[in-house]
């Protein structure tokens, strides 16, 4: 997997961040949110997935995606995470979420989760068409995506309005 790919579906914006994303990708990935956002006025629904052996990015990369949300505040219905490690690691990540969508002030709701599918049935709701939405649907997409992110040589054809970059 690249750091920084993402999957776009509708009004929904998926990213893994394995904390290795530079600080000069989020220009192109905010480009991305933005055009997406468009079509969409109450805006997109945000979903960073955290694998187990994501590790905190440097002061430079978190100042960036401060700055990406500040930027597209009114581009956001919903932002959720997804930490997916357990252990120490997995709770402090969690924890320093959690302070966030507590102290920090936003228009959106924010999310914390453990895993897609929970995210995915929190974050229907702030989609635009959320009520015909099959979580179980999107979830493999997005486990068939990371998939052919790690195995390139085994892609498979993709739904046509999925867009994987």
């Amino acid at each position: 997997m690249n750091a920084g790919q993402y999957i776009q579906w509708q009004d929904l914006f998926a990213i893994v961040d394995d904390g290795s994303i530079p600080a000069s990708r989020y220009g192109v990935i905010e480009t991305a949110m933005r055009e997406q956002a468009k079509p969409y006025p109450q805006g997109i629904a945000v979903l960073v997935i955290l694998p187990p052996d994501a590790r905190p990015p440097p002061e430079e990369v978190r100042t960036a995606v401060k700055n990406v949300l500040m930027r597209l505040v009114s581009s956001l219905s919903s932002l959720t995470y997804v930490v997916e490690g357990t252990g120490f690691k997995g709770v402090a990540a969690r924890a320093t979420l959690v302070g966030m969508k507590i102290f920090a002030s936003r228009p959106y709701p924010i999310y914390v989760e453990t895993s897609v599918r929970e995210a995915l049935t929190k974050i229907a709701s702030h989609m635009t068409n959320g009520h015909a939405i099959s979580t179980e649907v999107i979830s493999k997409v997005i486990s068939d995506a990371r998939l052919v992110w790690q195995a390139p040589s085994q892609a498979r054809s993709v739904d046509q309005e999925l867009t994987l970059k």
